[in-house]
């Protein structure tokens, strides 16, 4: 069996998946690396993941919608990964493979957009999109794309829409990540009792992740339990 490396950006991504892995039998369980968001995070986490004996690497987690069909809890197989005008073509078999799988979530295929920062506006994410084509945006899988093609290995992307093209993020929720993937609650109450007017939109965007999480959870349970991730 391909032993599969599977990085993340943020903790609570690492932490689903952990959960699930760690109801298997220990020769069935994942490489799961998180060393917080953007591209030079998930190269290190890559390389790591790597190191550990990975033998394909699967970038999963939460991504921003650049379709304007996307909504939030859409899951989005990648059939490429894109920086400007690189491209970064995903294993056609596995993501071939993956999307058959994962058939009852309806997952939409698509190019993801690397992201150099987060996206926070609507004007933004249209501007990426007619960049790009892209269907969706993150900051991470760019990057173990790289680190999979320099080690000659397998990669896809499996990502769930949380923030859709439409919305925009409230300043004080991106203040509150943290650069290792954590997010600061305490640092996110004091913006909010500092910008109140943000308040609604922190609660928005606080529906629209727990929604992406509660798709990524089912994923995971099922991806991990049936072995179908790889």
């Amino acid at each position: 069996m391909t032993k599969l490396g599977i990085v993340t950006g943020m903790a609570f991504e690492a932490d689903i998946l952990h959960a699930a892995a760690d109801r298997l039998a220990e020769a069935q369980r994942p490489i799961i690396v998180c060393h917080g968001f953007g591209r030079s995070a998930s190269r290190r986490a890559a390389l790591e993941a790597v190191s550990l004996g990975a033998e394909a690497l699967l970038s999963f987690g939460i991504a921003g919608g650049l379709d304007l069909a996307l909504k939030a809890g859409n899951v989005i197989a990648a059939t490429a990964v894109r920086d400007g005008t690189t491209t970064i073509p995903c294993d056609e078999a596995w993501s071939a493979r993956l999307r058959e799988r994962i058939d009852g979530f309806a997952p939409i295929s698509g190019v993801i957009a690397h992201g150099a920062r987060v996206l926070t506006t609507p004007a933004e994410k249209r501007l990426l999109r007619e960049a790009t084509s892209a269907a969706a945006v993150d900051m991470e899988s760019y990057g173990i794309a790289e680190i999979a093609g320099t080690k000659d290995l397998p990669f896809t992307a499996l990502r769930v829409i949380a923030d859709t093209a439409e919305d925009a993020l409230p300043d004080v929720a991106v203040a509150a990540t943290t650069p290792d993937g954590h997010v600061a609650v305490m640092r996110s109450v004091v913006g909010a009792l500092a910008h109140p007017q943000q308040i609604p939109a922190l609660i928005w965007l606080g529906r629209r992740t727990n929604t992406a999480r509660g798709v990524m959870k089912e994923l995971t349970d099922l991806g991990l339990a049936r072995s179908f991730f790889v």
